[in-house]
This record gives structure tokens, C-alpha cells and sequence, in this order.
């Protein structure tokens, strides 16, 4: 029996989700469309899940793919996914923190960056969703450590989380290149914020048009 498949968002990438309890959502289409070209670069995904990021990244050129999770079951769907679309890859069962590689051209990562409550007692909702297992000085400390001396990062973050974020960047040295707000239109203020970090000392950046989503759905990309 052939097992049901979901195509991701913008692009005609068949892509297989199955029991995961996180699904693919609207932060991690709009991410991957934030991407720039990065042909015949390598690109790590940090919390890769299913894999979806790298398929992003697949489609916007790249061609030596990294996924690192914490949770094995999802890692053995990425898998899957990412065999049906012949990539080059390595799936590593790791914490980030933890991990011994080499460096990459790019870094991707859809951080956990809900602060931590009690709001829910399931384990891979709690780790995928909420700062305790990936805080945000231990993810730059980690972006530092992957990214190649000219090598870029990109993350997607709270909105109203951002100060922290700037303040994070300033700290470890890299600079937003690029930024977009993330807007659903029935409401007053942005949810998310998508960045585009490159190794050097704060300089001018590009502003984006807002990406506006309307019930989960992408209204408009840029």
C-alpha cells in the first residue's frame, strides 16, 4: 500500500510525514523560501525532523545536505524523504551540543524558541518547541562552531523575542544580512522573524517586505 504523501509549500517536493507528532508548518515553508541560492554548498539543518528544511535547501541549489536531531524516529523519515529526491546526505542522531563535524557554507535552523511551561507533558513537543533543550546562547555558540569563515546562518524567531536575538548576534559577532517579519493578517503584530546571518561586525541590512499568512496559509511570500 502506498503510504499518503504531502507536498511541500512552493515547491513541487513530494514529501512523506508520516506518525511524526511535529508536522511541517508554516514557519519551516516560509524559512525554506527565505533561503538564497546556495548552489553546490554544503548546508547543515539543525533540529532537521523529517527533513523538510534540507529539501528546501536541496531545491534552492545545494548539494552536500546535513541533518542533525535529537529524535531517531523522525531522522528515519528524513531519510526516506530524502532518498526519494536523490540527495547527497548524512543524518546524525545528536544533540547539536554535542556534535563533532566539519564546518559548512550554510546553517540552517528553525530553533525551539517558546520559553518553557508546563503547557503540555509530551516529551517531543517539549524538545521540539520549547528553548530548555536548544537555548538561544547555546544555538549561536553551535552556529560559531559550524559555520565556515564565510559561511551564513538562517533562523527563524518569535518576533517579540527579536531584542534577544540582536543583542545574541552582537555577542557572538555575526551580522543580519537580510529580514523579513512574518504577519498573519488578522493580527496587529508580527509573529516571526526570519534572519539572514553572515560572520563580521554589524553593517547595514536589507528589510524585506512582510510575509503575510492568513489561517496558517501563505497569502503572500515577499
Amino acid at each position: 500500500m502506498k503510504k499518503k504523501t504531502d507536498h511541500l509549500k512552493f515547491i513541487d517536493y513530494e514529501f512523506y510525514q508520516g506518525d511524526c507528532p511535529y508536522k511541517v508548518n508554516t514557519d519551516t515553508a516560509v524559512l525554506g523560501m527565505f533561503l538564497d541560492l546556495m548552489k553546490h554548498k554544503s548546508v547543515l539543518d539543525i533540529g532537521t525532523n523529517t527533513g523538510a528544511l534540507l529539501l528546501y535547501a536541496h531545491y534552492h541549489g545545494a548539494d552536500k545536505l546535513c541533518g542533525v536531531d535529537i529524535h531517531e524516529d523522525a531522522l528515519k523519515i528524513a531519510e526516506e524523504n530524502l532518498k526519494r529526491h536523490d540527495c547527497n546526505f548524512t543524518l546524525i542522531n545528536s544533540r547539536i551540543q554535542d556534535l563533532e563535524c566539519e564546518k559548512f557554507d550554510v546553517i540552517i535552523c528553525n530553533p525551539p524558541f517558546f520559553e518553557m511551561n508546563n503547557v503540555t507533558d509530551d516529551k517531543y513537543l517539549k524538545e521540539a518547541m520549547f528553548e530548555e533543550s536548544l537555548p538561544l546562547e547555546e544555538l549561536f555558540v553551535s552556529l560559531r562552531r559550524f559555520m565556515k569563515a564565510n559561511g551564513e546562518a538562517y533562523l527563524i524567531y518569535q518576533a517579540d523575542r527579536f531584542p534577544e536575538l540582536y543583542d545574541m548576534c552582537k555577542a557572538h559577532k555575526l551580522k543580519i544580512m537580510k529580514m523579513a517579519f512574518m504577519h498573519d493578517v488578522h493580527s496587529k503584530h508580527a509573529l516571526r522573524v526570519l534572519v539572514k546571518l553572515k560572520i563580521g561586525p554589524m553593517s547595514k541590512l536589507k528589510i524585506l517586505d512582510p510575509i503575510l499568512i492568513d489561517k496558517g496559509e501563505p497569502v503572500t511570500y515577499k
